[in-house]
């Protein structure tokens, strides 16, 4: 007898789809690690639009000392995932969450109510001191540090993994806050010190500040261990590292074709007129599903290598292009949203530049519901 649940499970074609490079993702790791210092992966925020297990389960295999987490919740997925390799969390924990159940999770620390509910629920777990060395964000303050490390020092069950902070910026040699918190932190690394506190991690950069050889030298100095997040997944935002290898592609396929004559609107207030008879297509994918609203009417995507301008506004679920270049389009061709090129107009650092933002907003609001799969 068929089974026709079967049939139907091969035939089906999903209308998007984001290919990820495990060559790709493992070069760029390896790439990080030859600078003699620790990688963490930060694969918070779905892995970077990546798949937060895919990701993990690229990268378990070469023993990072951490995979970087934002929340809890990424630290359950990754449980669930089945990765085994350390998770330090290094976002906020709610105290009431540390209550529940035993975990087998780092977390960064830089408040007494967490201190206090670690040291009580959580005996089991290591903690990052996250000092604020400059960024006025999260972190304990340098001026309140002594206050906390004594803290620490009355909580009997409390296990110092690490001390750590984040740079706000990491321009050069002449970048007066980078050299400032570099400063701050080198400050407090010594206050740590007098209260007799040896933690066997200690890291303050992310990987921009790696790439860039003229903090680097500074950095592996003062740290043992980066934070590796956007240059992992191959691309580098402030300095250009050509070893750096994207390591992603979004892609999904051409639903419908039409001819329009000159004078007709597209889309949303008819924001796009034809200058002339033209042919278009329209794209199942739209701002829900990360092609940015921002690209409307200047955006491209490609088509057997050629841009095919968006045109009119971004929808939630669709997009509208011109066709005008394709020799014979046809329903169901494979179209590429986000190039995997970083000298393609439609690749995510080009992408970001067009719409006036930074790469990991391109990355981060690929939407959850799109397939992933590792190629």
């Amino acid at each position: 007898m068929i089974n026709l649940l079967n049939i139907f499970k091969k035939e089906y074609r999903t209308l998007n789809l984001i290919e990820v490079y495990k060559d790709k993702l493992i070069h760029n790791y390896k790439y990080l690690s030859s600078f003699k210092i620790e990688i963490a992966p930060v694969i918070k925020s779905n892995g970077y639009g990546h798949g937060i297990v895919s990701v993990a389960k690229i990268l378990q295999d070469f023993n990072p000392p951490f995979f970087c987490v934002d929340s809890l919740f990424e630290a359950y997925e990754l449980q669930k995932g089945g990765i085994k390799t350390p998770i330090l969390i290094t976002g906020y924990t709610n105290p009431q969450n540390l209550k529940v159940k035993k975990l087998p999770f780092s977390f960064a620390v830089y408040t007494l109510d967490v201190l206090e509910a670690i040291n009580k629920y959580q005996p089991q777990s290591g903690i990052h001191i996250f000092i604020d060395t400059g960024m006025h964000r999260e972190g304990v303050a340098i001026e309140d540090l002594p206050e906390f490390l004594g803290a620490i020092k009355q909580l009997s069950n409390i296990k110092v993994e690490g001390v750590m902070s984040h740079l706000a910026s990491y321009g050069g040699r002449n970048d007066k806050l980078f050299l400032s918190q570099i400063k701050q932190f080198k400050k407090a690394l010594q206050i740590v010190k007098k209260y007799e506190i040896k933690p066997k991690w200690i890291h303050i950069a992310a990987t921009g500040s790696v790439v860039n050889p003229q903090t680097r030298s500074i950095i592996l100095k003062i740290s043992n261990m980066v934070r590796a997040g956007l240059s992992l997944y191959g691309i580098s935002s402030s300095t250009k590292d050509q070893n750096l290898k994207p390591t992603m592609k979004l892609v999904t396929y051409l639903s419908q074709i039409k001819q329009i004559k000159k004078g007709d609107l597209i889309g949303y207030d008819g924001t796009y007129k034809a200058k002339k008879d033209t042919i278009i297509g329209v794209l199942p994918i739209g701002y829900y599903d990360g092609v940015d609203r921002g690209l409307s009417n200047i955006g491209v995507v490609r088509i057997d290598n050629i841009d095919c301008p968006i045109i009119g506004r971004v929808s939630m679920n669709l997009t509208t292009i011109d066709l005008s270049k394709v020799k014979d389009p046809k329903i169901g061709q494979t179209i590429l949203v986000y190039s995997d090129n970083p000298e393609d107009k439609n690749s995510i650092e080009q992408v970001a530049k067009a719409c006036k933002k930074i790469p990991y907003e391109i990355l981060v609001n690929l939407s959850n519901s799109t397939k992933r799969v590792v190629i």
